[in-house]
């Protein structure tokens, strides 16, 4: 058999997706009833290293796994096929709010990786109320406009899918040049187009927050203004108002290119036009961001869940006999550093070859 008619078994299907739905209630239940603490916890491994940064890394190779595994998007498909009927919602989702439910449950998703000191208990009341979030969203506005435009990690894994050298046709798998799908269309509204922007932004901003120039910024200039003010969390409030604005800088400086390269390659497009059809060719480079910046944690944190699976609870079980095991992999300080710069470098070449492509394609002339 090959892997396309292995993958599309319903047998094969159903084992995933009942596995999928089944470490969410684990990631939540951990997070509720275990021990509060990261170390000790299985759902913040899990969650944080395991799903969001292995399944993005490994979606950008073998497609958008996410797709097949969406555990809030199983649970409503089973409810259609316990109750026979398709969840359509009540009202037509508005036009005009296109991508940005999606974009602010991202904003939250990434404050609280970064500003919320979020612990297992936290992480879990956080991912009850998205759960109940999206089954308000789509009884409301229907599985499949909800999926599409308020479910930011199904945008965001569908963007990423965009980058792997495999695609998907009427049930089989085929290989195609990595980074073509980005090819195939444009990013349909301008909400979208802020999306990438913040995928790339955010991962600058967590870079850019542990500098010295950061720190030199508010504790110089502005703590003393404003914590009499604030009190302890003047300094959350300004990394917040810091991650608001990033995509608002990198914004700015896209359309000022975007708006030189339309005034000398005299194209009749609109501004906005012209940012959504180059808009795919950044996200090579949000990607290769998020890689460079955060790869080494697969391997200093990644191996804890051979550990944690045996005690999830932190309560001193021991399951699979794997409780004691620890195996960190220290990745040397040499590979890293070219690593990091091997992956920035291809990622912009990527992104910049992308953009010639699109520019051959909708600009009058090669100029």
């Amino acid at each position: 058999e090959t892997i396309s008619t292995i993958l599309a078994r319903n047998w094969f299907v159903t084992t995933i997706r009942t596995i999928a739905v089944f470490l969410l209630i684990l990631t939540v239940l951990t997070g509720l009833l275990g021990e509060n603490s990261a170390y000790s916890n299985f759902n913040m491994t899990f969650f944080w290293i395991i799903f969001l940064l292995g399944l993005t890394y490994l979606s950008a190779f073998i497609g958008n796994l996410y797709s097949v595994v969406n555990p809030w998007k199983i649970l409503v498909e089973w409810y259609e096929e316990l109750m026979g009927s398709k969840v359509k919602g009540f009202m037509r989702y508005p036009k005009e709010l296109a991508y940005y439910p999606a974009l602010f449950f991202y904003f939250l998703f990434i404050w609280f990786e970064l500003v919320g000191q979020t612990t297992p208990y936290r992480l879990s009341i956080i991912l009850v109320q998205y759960t109940l979030i999206t089954i308000a969203g789509t009884s409301v506005f229907g599985k499949e406009a909800w999926f599409k435009y308020g479910e930011f990690f199904n945008v965001f894994f569908q963007l990423i899918g965009k980058l792997a050298p495999v695609e998907k046709k009427e049930g089989k798998l085929y290989f195609r040049p990595p980074f073509v799908g980005l090819l195939k269309d444009k990013a349909e509204h301008f909400s979208l187009l802020l999306f990438i922007l913040f995928m790339l932004s955010s991962t600058a901003f967590d870079g850019f927050r542990e500098t010295t120039p950061w720190f030199r910024l508010y504790w110089r200039y502005i703590d003393d203004a404003v914590r009499p003010i604030l009190g302890d969390s003047s300094y959350s409030i300004f990394q917040t108002i810091g991650l608001l604005l990033s995509p608002v800088v990198f914004l700015i400086i896209y359309l000022t290119l975007i708006a030189l390269a339309k005034a000398l390659a005299k194209s009749k497009q609109s501004l906005n036009e012209l940012a959504l059809q180059f808009a795919y060719s950044l996200v090579p480079i949000a990607f290769v961001y998020n890689v460079a910046h955060y790869f080494n944690l697969l391997f200093t944190e990644g191996p804890n869940i051979i550990r944690l699976i045996s005690d999830p609870f932190g309560l001193g079980w021991n399951l699979f006999n794997t409780a004691s095991y620890f195996d960190s992999i220290i990745v040397d300080a040499n590979f890293t550093w070219h690593s990091q710069v091997a992956l920035i470098l291809g990622g912009h070449i990527a992104g910049v070859y992308l953009a010639h492509l699109i520019a051959l394609h909708i600009f009058p002339s090669h100029k």
